[in-house]
């Protein structure tokens, strides 16, 4: 049976930047084909860490030649997503590397650090795990009907939005 195989993040990169391959990255890199080739190899194979064994200076060539830095490159890879400081892996659903198994709370717990982190609060894990300790009182229910209330209130937002003031 046929199997489609997922792009791998490098193969991704290439078509971002109009390449249509991986040797076409090579070469726009400069790194060699047989380490760009091993490299995609073992993402294919083994997930997003297995990029940590690109050394520096290859992440360093790829970051720049994706306008990025190696650290935003390397989050890229990974599939990490920071947010005002937050290191967030929606797949595998984590906060600062602590993993939140109920959906609900970890969207809930995100959005509330979100907008404390513009004022300047980037959580520890510790204080993760404090948090979600506390949260841990509360009915699943009084947690759906947070949730529900503010879905309601983005609703509304968004339909006010849309209403066109009368032309007189």
């Amino acid at each position: 049976m046929f199997k489609l195989s997922k792009k791998t993040k490098l193969e991704e990169l290439a078509k971002s930047q109009g390449l249509s391959s991986t040797k076409q990255l090579a070469d726009a890199t400069n790194i060699p084909k047989g380490t760009l080739g091993r490299y995609n190899a073992n993402l294919r194979k083994n997930g997003p860490t297995s990029i940590y064994q690109a050394t520096i200076e290859n992440i360093v060539k790829l970051a720049k030649f994706a306008h990025q830095t190696p650290g935003e490159l390397l989050d890229w890879l990974l599939n990490v997503e920071r947010d005002n400081g937050l290191v967030v892996d929606r797949e595998n659903q984590t906060i600062q590397g602590v993993p939140i198994e109920n959906h609900l709370v970890f969207e809930e717990l995100l959005d509330a650090l979100l907008a404390n982190g513009n004022m300047g609060y980037i959580p520890t894990p510790e204080d993760i795990d404090k948090i979600l300790v506390e949260w841990s009182d509360i009915p699943k229910a009084t947690l759906n009907k947070i949730r529900k209330n503010y879905i309601d209130s983005v609703k509304y937002e968004l339909a006010k939005s849309q209403i066109k003031p009368d032309r007189k």
